[in-house]
């Protein structure tokens, strides 16, 4: 089956992949066809558009199923339930995703789920600071990493951070006790919360005076260490917060990192050094240590290097998306890719977030598991393994556009 079929619009990859689809499925039912006696042929073809009416009807009802969760989420007035509400909405993502194994579909209702429940946290937080809360300047509540890049799972560390309008002096402690609130909330609700970056810590909060003299101050100092934390900026996606901040903050802080030759430089040279797990003698790379001894890790010799090259891309080309698939397209529009490169890139990241997902499922809700990102190839058939190779492949190949991009740019 074709990896992009569930893509929408009128993108040519997408219709390509539908197409795809149906001319293999028909394909198949010919084939059964082939020998049967007239009577057994129309049952086969009665029983194949039932069985696919049957999956639209059943997949219509779990879209209704997670809308009505999520609107339960707006409402709820505790983190008790909402922990019990958390649970229940991932474990029908992965039941889906091992029937459909499509990583889009478990990814736009993730984050539907994570900005209702940022909302439902920031509304609690308020609630808990009483009076104070009256106090409180405007508010952008903005997740980094996978959740940035619109790629959440419960098994990700919830990287975010605050944007905020100006305010007194006198009202830091109650901004300060609002993150620490919000922090506790997303533990409290069973999601893993990155213990670095996160508003708790005064780093990464601030109003957009703020955050723009420390982006100033981190790229004038060079500082290594500080740099590639602010780069984190380069994936962002606002869960919750109206007004002006969040956008404005958005649209500032990746102008400024575009700009920075000092920042990009640190960015491109550490993509295009990433491995993309195949050795120089063209095996697979694995793990020499720990407790997933010669496994392939899937995260840092593919998805990172795949996610990374493309945020790299999106500060290079100043692309307006954000999550990976969307950015792939954009840069397909805009000429930057062949169009050959780019359905290479997606079908990369279709297949390894397949793989991610259905390897969580079968550890689902042990989300502290780290298996689902460590592959025993030898349990993986041949063809596996090759179409394992050639996604590596395509992996290896936008790191290698991306310096040459960057080294056109500099020249």
């Amino acid at each position: 089956m074709a990896l992009l079929v569930s893509a929408k619009g009128s993108d040519l990859l997408a219709w390509r992949a539908a197409g795809d689809f149906a001319v293999t499925y028909r394909q198949r039912i010919l084939d059964r066809m082939e020998f049967c006696p007239a009577d057994e042929a129309l049952a086969m073809l009665t029983w194949a558009l039932h069985a696919l009416e049957d999956l639209a009807v059943a997949n219509d009802g779990f879209c209704s199923q997670c809308e009505r969760m999520i609107a339960e989420v707006l409402e709820c007035p505790e983190t008790g339930q909402l922990r019990q509400l958390t649970r229940e909405f991932f474990a029908g993502l992965y039941r889906q995703t091992a029937l459909y194994h499509s990583a889009p579909a478990f990814f736009q209702f993730s984050q539907h789920f994570l900005q209702a429940l940022a909302g439902a946290l920031g509304r609690i937080s308020r609630a808990q600071l009483e009076d104070a809360a009256a106090r409180l300047p405007e508010l952008a509540l903005i997740a980094l990493g996978p959740a940035g890049r619109q790629e959440f799972s419960p098994f990700c560390p919830l990287q975010f951070m605050l944007v905020h309008g100006e305010h007194s002096a006198t009202d830091d402690g109650l901004i300060q006790r609002y993150a620490t609130l919000l922090h506790e909330g997303f533990e409290a609700c069973g999601l893993q919360v990155d213990t670095l970056v996160t508003p708790r810590n005064s780093q990464w909060r601030g109003s957009l005076a703020q955050w723009n003299q420390r982006m100033n101050r981190v790229l004038e100092r060079g500082e290594f260490s500080e740099v590639v934390e602010i780069l984190r900026l380069a994936d962002q996606t606002q869960l919750d917060g109206a007004g002006e901040a969040g956008p404005v903050f958005r649209q500032r802080s990746l102008a400024t990192l575009a700009a920075s030759p000092l920042a990009m430089n640190n960015l491109v040279s550490r993509v295009v050094s990433l491995s993309n797990g195949i050795g120089m003698m063209g095996g697979l790379r694995f793990e020499k240590t720990g407790p997933f001894r010669g496994q392939f890790a899937l995260l840092e010799n593919a998805l990172q290097p795949l996610s990374a090259s493309m945020s790299a891309f999106g500060l290079l080309k100043q692309l307006e998306a954000t999550p990976t698939p969307q950015r792939v397209r954009e840069l397909l529009w805009r000429s930057e890719l062949s169009v050959d490169m780019a359905e290479r890139l997606l079908q990369a990241w279709h297949g390894l977030h397949e793989r991610r997902l259905l390897g969580e499922r079968d550890v689902h809700p042990d989300w502290r598991n780290g298996a689902p990102l460590h592959l025993d190839i030898e349990q993986m058939s041949m063809a596996e393994q090759e179409a394992l190779r050639e996604l590596l492949e395509a992996i290896g190949s936008v790191q290698h556009h991306l310096g040459l991009n960057f080294s056109g740019l500099e020249g």
